[in-house]
């Protein structure tokens, strides 16, 4: 009897923030979204998730300036993050030299985006509740 897995997403395009939201709660996950960078990691203090996907731009906060902010952060440091990015592979490559554990590009591929949620989840030891 395992936890059902919180998933952040963030995300400031409507249409792809629901299309995660969606496809992540279809595969049994507890969601919750956020539109940007500064909202995104105010969530994750709170909620502690399980794992995070972020899109690269966004306006007030951008992926990177999150990602950097999550590793910087005790609580969060090794929560797995999956960048997502419409820009090529060098933006994808530029944000894991910059902490982040996974990403995909845009348009995402459903199940190959599937797999590496469930792979960095799978990778994360249980959290432990306090």
């Amino acid at each position: 009897m395992s936890e059902r897995k919180t998933i952040l997403v963030v995300e400031d395009d409507d249409v792809a923030r629901g299309l995660m939201q969606l496809a992540l709660t279809q595969q049994g996950y507890d969601v919750t979204v956020a539109e940007d960078g500064i909202a995104g990691f105010e969530l994750a203090q709170k909620l502690k998730p399980d794992l995070i996907v972020t899109d690269v731009y966004m306006p007030a906060a951008d992926g990177i300036h999150l990602v950097r902010r999550i590793r910087g952060d005790a609580e969060l440091a090794s929560t797995p993050v999956i960048v997502t990015t419409g820009a090529g592979t060098g933006t994808g490559i530029f944000s894991l030299s910059h902490g982040a554990d996974a990403f995909e590009r845009k348009p995402l591929d459903p199940p190959a985006f599937m797999a590496t949620v469930a792979r960095l989840l799978q990778e994360r030891p249980d959290k432990t509740e306090n």
